[in-house]
């Protein structure tokens, strides 16, 4: 993912502009990883303003996809429609 999704102009100017992201070293901050469940990498986590869990996703993410993801998620669409229907409603 940092090489391919994180380095992408799209996805870096996204996350800048509308969301707070952080990375976190697992080896060095374990009670982060274990607060969140971490059991693999990558993962990525996106949480509320207040730290309530939104979603987890593991595993590598394409930059198209994570792109829909981030708007998806910064759009507050996954409170009332699948992930699914939002890239199916983006496309229109």
């Amino acid at each position: 993912m940092e090489a391919e999704s994180f380095n992408q102009p799209d996805i870096i100017k996204f996350l800048s502009t509308n969301l707070i992201s952080i990375r976190v070293d697992v080896d060095k901050e374990k009670k982060i990883a274990s607060t969140y469940y971490v059991r693999s990498l990558p993962v990525s986590w996106f949480l509320e303003p207040n730290g309530e869990k939104i979603t987890s996703i593991p595993g590598y993410v394409n930059p198209e996809l994570f792109l829909v993801i981030l708007k998806y998620i910064n759009s507050g669409s996954y409170k009332t429609m699948t992930l699914l229907e939002f890239k199916k409603q983006s496309a229109k």
